[in-house]
C-alpha cells in the first residue's frame, strides 16, 4: 500500500480547501461560516482488506459529526473518528461530508466517501450516509 505513514484519511469528497479551512475557524470563535447548529450520528462498515498477516477483515465506524459548516447555500460537517479494533489495530478517519441531501419534512443527511489512514500495511475504503439530524424532533400530527 502507498503512504502507510499517513495519519488521516485521503477522502474523496468534492469540498474545497476553503471549506476545510473554515472548520478550524469555527472552533477559534469565528461563527461567520456556521450554519444552523446541529450534528449527525453515523454508523457504517469499511470494505474488506488484507492486513500484513493476510487476514481479510473490515472495521466498524460510529460517531457524531462536528457542527455544521456553511458551504455556499448548503453546509457540510467535519468527521474525526477511529474504527473499531481488529487484531490490535485501528484506522483513523478525518474527512468532510458532502453537502446536505434533503429527504422529507426538511430533514437531511450527508454522504461521506473516503479512505481510512494506513495501519498494519493497509487502509480501507468507506462510503456511507449520516443519520438525519435531530431524529427526535418529529412534527406532531396528532395521530398515534
Amino acid at each position: 500500500m502507498s503512504n502507510c505513514g499517513c495519519v488521516t484519511s485521503k477522502g474523496n469528497n468534492a469540498v474545497s480547501p476553503a471549506v476545510a479551512n473554515t472548520y478550524g475557524q469555527n472552533y477559534r470563535g469565528n461563527n461567520n461560516n456556521r450554519f444552523t447548529n446541529h450534528n449527525h450520528e453515523f454508523l457504517a462498515s469499511t470494505n474488506y482488506e488484507k492486513d500484513d498477516d493476510c487476514n481479510i477483515h473490515n472495521h466498524r465506524i460510529a460517531g457524531m459529526t462536528g457542527p455544521a459548516i456553511r458551504n455556499g447555500v448548503t453546509h457540510v460537517h467535519k468527521i474525526e473518528e477511529i474504527t473499531d479494533t481488529f487484531c490490535d489495530h485501528i484506522h483513523k478517519i478525518c474527512d468532510t461530508t458532502g453537502p446536505a441531501i434533503y429527504i422529507s419534512n426538511n430533514k437531511h443527511v450527508h454522504l461521506i466517501k473516503g479512505v481510512t489512514s494506513c495501519c498494519d500495511g493497509h487502509d480501507h475504503d468507506y462510503y456511507f450516509t449520516t443519520l438525519i439530524e435531530d431524529p427526535t424532533n418529529v412534527p406532531n400530527t396528532g395521530k398515534c
